[in-house]
């Protein structure tokens, strides 16, 4: 869930949902005349649909707003809303973001509305980002409804999205457009903190910060100056950048996961199994992402034999009834951590998400019976490295045996969606086939 927000006093004043023009301000560097900062956070906000209404992403910039300004950070927002023509370019800083012409960066946006669910048109912002506000160090921040291995920012008004492979391709294009790996890739989305993500990211990117969970996003009605952070604490995330701008890349990462913020236990519709918790959160260092994938690859082909002959309605039974456990009657102590099997935000399927060490660690202990892998361990060895900090909460409803990073295995075979395929992951690797020998697709 995402975020975006003005100063209520601006939008008292103005009666408008945005902020200060560049007009308006006395002081603080022009567009372009800055030097080589520390750091450069360029955040894509698609706002569409039900998050704007719920004025998340003005709530975000309302407290990115508190974070003192630094000639050494830039922070620069495309802020997209609920309406037609209502995207805006952003310069933040502090008590007040200097608005920018979407023109600066193609002359033909003309109209004021952009596709955040355009790879090219984020591109083209990204590669503009870095030419404008050169930096030693970059950030890319993208926020709104996440669809894990399916990608984020679904564009209602275009009806778009970035699926996973766009994300991959338009992060790639960064990467070169600067001529290193892009340090960090954070986000603030629904599921996405997955080993299919990270391995997707992983020849561009450095680091990448996701969570597990369902997000918790942020709530504002500016009119009555109510505003409600979600997981993500702008504020004290960026403030700790602005007061240290030389942190190091894993510092900042890092400095994502601590000042996360886990809510619940929430009572959810009907249809969602148990009581959640938006707690499972994912710093991964993904020069290690590799191992971890072997050691999947090897664990899928080890047990793809299994689900096949004699024995495999035996072993299906052990897979689907001990290892992993009905998702209604989890035991933290039997079956392996899950974080969905409902209809994910847009009722568009069934999503279902395990956590990648508990599967292996269920699969590693004698009741695994004829599955009992000796490559599990190899799988929560690799997770070790690749997770540098998780937040999870220790709680009745919350996520106790996470790890950070979690993987696709359907509950049932009528969840599968074959567009799995798709992705680089599953190309790469026996798991998708492991998926298809388990429900007999």
């Amino acid at each position: 869930m995402l975020l975006v927000s003005v100063t209520a006093a601006v939008i008292l004043a103005a009666g408008a949902l945005f902020l200060a023009t560049s007009g308006e301000r006395e002081e603080g560097p022009v567009s372009g005349e800055k030097g080589v900062a520390e750091w450069t956070t360029l955040m894509w906000m698609c706002m569409e649909g039900d998050l704007g209404e719920w004025n998340m992403g003005l709530c975000n910039l309302h407290f990115l707003e508190m974070v003192p300004d630094s000639d050494l950070v830039n922070v620069i927002i495309i802020l997209d809303k609920e309406n037609q023509g209502d995207t805006r370019l952003l310069e933040l800083h502090h008590n007040g973001s200097m608005e920018l012409n979407l023109t600066d960066i193609d002359p033909e946006w003309t109209d004021g509305e952009l596709n955040t669910g355009s790879g090219e048109q984020l591109l083209k912002f990204l590669n503009w980002g870095a030419d404008t506000y050169p930096a030693r160090k970059y950030d890319v921040h993208l926020v709104d409804h996440g669809g894990g291995w399916r990608g984020m920012c679904w564009d209602t008004l275009s009806d778009d999205h970035l699926d996973l492979p766009e994300i991959g391709g338009t992060m790639k294009g960064f990467s070169e457009h600067i001529g290193r790996k892009v340090d960090i890739l954070s986000t603030e989305a629904c599921l996405v903190g997955m080993v299919e993500f990270a391995y997707e990211i992983r020849d561009s990117c450095s680091y990448f910060a996701g969570g597990s969970t369902y997000g918790w996003g942020a709530e504002a009605d500016p009119e009555k100056d109510e505003w409600h952070p979600g997981n993500w604490q702008y504020d004290a995330c960026w403030g700790e950048l602005s007061g240290n701008p030389r942190m190091s890349p894993e510092e900042f990462v890092t400095v994502m996961g601590e000042t996360f913020m886990p809510y619940g236990p929430w009572r959810a519709p009907p249809y969602i199994p148990k009581e959640g918790y938006s707690d499972v959160f994912g710093v991964f260092n993904l020069s290690h992402v590799e191992p971890l994938v072997e050691a999947l690859d090897s664990l899928a082909s080890g047990l793809i034999p299994g689900m096949k002959g004699i024995g495999q309605t035996v072993n299906q039974g052990i897979l689907i009834n001990t290892v992993i456990g009905h998702p209604e009657y989890q035991d933290p102590d039997l079956y392996t951590e899950y974080f969905s099997s409902q209809m994910d935000w847009a009722g568009i399927a069934t999503y279902t998400n395990y956590d990648v060490y508990d599967l292996a660690y269920q699969l590693s202990k004698p009741s695994a019976g004829t599955l009992r892998s000796s490559t599990a361990g190899d799988v929560m060895s690799a997770v070790e490295d690749l997770i540098i900090l998780h937040r999870n909460t220790i709680a009745d409803g919350g996520h106790p045996d996470a790890h950070g990073v979690s993987i696709y295995l359907p509950y049932r075979s009528s969840e599968y969606n074959s567009d799995y395929e798709t992705i680089m992951f599953a190309e790469d690797t026996h798991w998708d086939e492991f998926i298809r020998s388990v429900h007999w697709t």
